[in-house]
């Protein structure tokens, strides 16, 4: 550290003044009025210092002190609390180096009246002192050998001396041990001036501790960020960096590597300035990770690997581990071999990192108090920057990346707070108040509760209506889930009168219906189904059977793979992909004190093999009788076959993830494979029989085509509409028609790529077609005019064919009630009409 004693700014030159005034003032109080030494310090001994981390607010304070030494009635011991150890360290150099009139003394080992000298200081933390600690409790008993810090603190009062305690960082000092914080400060302290000094104000552990201790905030001095700007000590702006990138790119991009990556891309840039500026000067890129979960891989060694997938040197990673800072961890800000610092604790430690430019958060902190400490740590400004502040953008701004996009409200509302902060010496008279809410629980309503509905008594509730207000009948302990079995009629009259199920077990089960009304109800129940058998036509040349696509063989299932592979890598843009590491995106850079100021940054981001491989099993899976281990394994075999054959060197790792990718880039190639392979493997089998009856219900309509004499029952309003068509026929087309059922072991069906089967509505026998016995299948849509025609098993059903019976003629009736013709659009990816349907194109399309 510098022996050189630096010259204080204005505004701090001020808020010295300002401070070492309102000491004076109370120190006359007590002097003048020694009965109310209690009410006086308490209640106007308090001051708050409320300055921008970076604005040298130890400095001020130290010259505070030093500057009070014979300046007071009576000497001053002064007891200075930080919130941790390791700025126990960095406060004591701070004075050493800046305040030589001050003695730093340690509590643990210099007890001792004698000699204290006006100005003394003891640098510690609160644990040190007021905790339930074996470090604690030694200082705080009396022993042969030295006196206890309670002792030594009454034998200086009683010597005359002031006690004087000034508590750094006071957002940070309480929390958890507020009280036992507040009853030493009270009991054993009894200080006659208080200073607390933040970053943060109205903070809510500050609030407790007041309130604990029965404190009151008599004066604050404020002091603006403008002020230390302008005086060099902070950095001009604060840049939030934003990533953009392609929807294709964003699923197989690691998030929190890409967030290192914008973090490393700005450091690297500011490293390149300092260079062109010849400043002998390692930039330090910050990076705060989350705390490690029980059971839970370690974050910092998780960030770590990150950082050197993204290119930086191990050697040049620091890390901090331990749950509090030591002075090593603060050292490491210093070290020139040490580009990134990695730490768990919570970035509002108040170390002292000047050589910070950039910080990347993955801590999942949204709060003001978080991002009022990260414009701290990041907005420091080196001496060796100094000359140059305000002369170059670039590195008069710091830059925080986050990897939780929803924390930048934390940073939105600090850098307000900033913004608002202004110059003055007030009373405080704003408070804020903290609620927090949580999840309150309901009281359960008695039974005798009366709920009104909002529908009119006279309103039909619908059926979703009657189970959502029965729900939160159930919900609030009104009804029991039993009502659920009372008919629908009786549950809304009940459930509009808010009865209770006692209410409605007092009631019939049909209400107040008469005995022969219920005798009608009974009537309406429809009799069994009467059903007859219709025989198979033998007066129209309908074949025996239908063939019928079956997925291969157990035995053939590596030929099929292997098919799949050689198809899919002969339009494949695989091989291209053997060296695709990163994907270009832009790192939009905004200013959150200036908006008018952004810049845009280009980015190359590395692909994640982990997210890659993870989408790529989404596009694997579109079937599940192939398995894609074996499916892997020979796409692997295959492309390392044709890396070879061009002299391509290649690990496998490479081949994995180029054929990932190209999966997912190109799924619809992947199907068009494992239709043609199925084309090649499939089996085709005629051996079920048309069955020789057709069992339907008894007085079905005759029909004159039909292969069972009759229009069946279950069709839908379409397809009984063509099966009417086509029995209609008075131009020689239709030979005969066949109802073809989904999922008989008779009916003919192909095989999609998907592997599922695809059972086409009806098997049409047409004169003069060149397919086996003649026939052509037709699908039916009822739905050509909503968007369920364009789902994707439509789209992938109408792009296979019989390997029999051709292609599969689409038809639904358009707006008009008029019969088109459907077909598959490729550049489209839709279906579309082509033109009117008739039957006569089924001879020769």
């Amino acid at each position: 550290m510098s022996s050189e004693r630096y010259a204080l700014a204005e505004y701090q030159s001020r808020a010295v003044e300002a401070l070492t005034g309102v000491i004076r003032k109370v120190a006359e109080y007590h002097n003048d009025r020694p009965q109310h030494r209690q009410e006086i310090a308490l209640k106007s001994g308090v001051t708050l210092l409320q300055s921008p981390t970076g604005s040298g607010k130890t400095l001020v304070l130290g010259r505070v002190l030093e500057g009070l030494r014979g300046a007071l009635s009576r000497p001053v011991v002064w007891f200075w609390f930080a919130p941790y150890a390791g700025l126990v360290t960095q406060t004591r150099d701070a004075i050493v180096d800046q305040c030589g009139a001050l003695r730093v003394r340690d509590i643990s080992k210099d007890r001792e009246p004698i000699g204290t000298r006006d100005g003394d200081v003891f640098v510690q933390t609160w644990s040190a002192v007021a905790a339930n600690n074996k470090d604690a409790r030694k200082v705080r008993r009396t022993k042969e050998s030295a006196l206890s810090l309670d002792d030594m603190i009454e034998t200086l009062r009683d010597d005359g001396f002031f006690v004087g305690v000034v508590i750094d960082e006071a957002h940070l000092n309480f929390g958890a041990s507020a009280k036992a914080a507040a009853d030493f400060y009270l009991n054993a302290l009894k200080p006659d001036f208080t200073i607390l000094s933040t970053a943060t104000p109205n903070d809510d552990k500050l609030e407790a501790f007041e309130d604990k201790a029965g404190i009151e905030v008599a004066s604050r001095v404020i002091v603006p960020r403008s002020d230390v700007v302008e005086a060099g000590l902070n950095k001009e702006g604060l840049m939030m960096g934003v990533i953009h990138m392609s929807d294709a790119d964003r699923d197989l991009v690691d998030h929190e590597q890409a967030t290192l990556t914008a973090g490393w891309t700005q450091h690297q840039r500011v490293r390149e300035r300092l260079r062109e500026r010849g400043i002998t000067l390692t930039p330090l890129m910050l990076v705060q990770v989350e705390d490690q979960t029980a059971g839970g891989d370690d974050p910092v060694d998780r960030v770590r690997e990150k950082l050197i997938e993204v290119g930086v040197s191990e050697e040049a990673i620091a890390t901090h581990t331990s749950g509090q800072p030591d002075p090593d961890f603060h050292t490491l800000a210093y070290d020139p071999d040490k580009e990134v610092l990695i730490f768990k604790v919570a970035v509002a430690t108040g170390f002292d990192a000047p050589r910070a430019w950039t910080l990347v958060s993955v801590r999942p902190n949204r709060g003001k108090e978080f991002g009022l400490q990260i414009v701290g740590r990041i907005m420091r400004v080196h001496p060796l920057i100094r000359p140059f502040h305000g002369q170059d953008t670039l590195l008069d701004r710091g830059y925080v990346f986050l990897t939780d996009p929803a924390m930048q409200a934390g940073l939105d509302a600090a850098v307000e707070e900033v913004k608002a902060v202004r110059q003055s010496i007030e009373l405080v008279t704003d408070r804020l108040d903290i609620v927090e809410f949580g999840n309150a629980t309901k009281p359960l309503m008695s039974s005798s509760t009366v709920i009104t509905s909002q529908l009119s008594p006279d309103t039909p509730a619908t059926d979703g209506e009657r189970k959502a207000r029965l729900s939160r009948l159930i919900e609030n302990g009104v009804v029991l889930p039993k009502v659920a079995n009372f008919p629908i009629d009786e549950q809304n009259r009940a459930i509009q009168a808010g009865e209770t199920l006692l209410d409605l077990n007092s009631t019939s089960l049909f209400g107040n219906l008469p005995q022969q009304e219920r005798q009608v109800e009974a009537e309406k129940i429809p009799q069994k189904q009467q059903y007859h058998g219709y025989p198979l036509r033998k007066d129209i040349s309908i074949p025996t059977s239908l063939w019928r696509e079956l997925p291969p063989e157990p035995t053939s299932l590596n030929d099929l793979v292997e098919d799949i592979a050689k198809a899919f890598f002969r339009s494949s843009n695989a091989i291209n992909l053997l060296q695709k590491r990163k994907t270009k995106a832009k790192m939009n850079l905004k200013d959150l004190f200036t908006e008018d100021i952004s810049e845009e940054v280009d980015l190359r981001l590395y692909l994640s093999n982990a997210r890659i491989s993870e989408k790529a099993q989404l596009a694997f899976k579109f079937n599940d009788s192939i398995d894609t281990r074996f499916l892997k394994r020979a796409m692997v075999d295959e492309l390392r076959r044709l890396v070879d054959d061009n002299g391509i060197d290649a690990e496998e790792t490479d081949l994995r993830r180029a054929i990932d990718l190209a999966v997912m880039f190109e799924p619809e190639k992947l199907k068009e494979a494992v239709k043609y392979a199925q084309g090649r493997n499939s089996r085709l089998s005629d051996s079920e029989p048309i069955p020789e009856l057709y069992k339907g219900p008894v007085g079905l309509v005759t029909a004159t085509k039909s292969a069972y004499g009759v229009f069946p029952s279950r069709m839908n309003k379409e397809e009984r509409a063509l099966a009417e068509l086509l029995d209609t026929d008075d131009t020689g087309t239709v030979l005969w028609w066949l109802r073809n059922p989904e999922n008989e072991r008779w009916a003919t069906r192909l095989l999609l790529p998907s592997g599922k089967n695809f059972f086409p509505d009806f098997v049409v026998g047409v004169k003069g077609r060149s397919t086996p016995n003649s026939i052509a299948l037709i699908e039916i849509k009822d739905d050509g005019a909503t968007g369920r025609l364009q789902s994707d098993r439509n789209l992938e059903k109408i792009r296979v064919q019989h390997r029999k019976y051709n292609k599969v003629f689409w038809t639904y009736r358009n707006d008009t009630g008029t019969w088109v013709k459907a077909e598959y659009s490729e550049g489209l990816n839709r279906i579309v009409d082509r033109d009117k349907y008739e039957v006569v194109q089924m001879v020769y399309d």
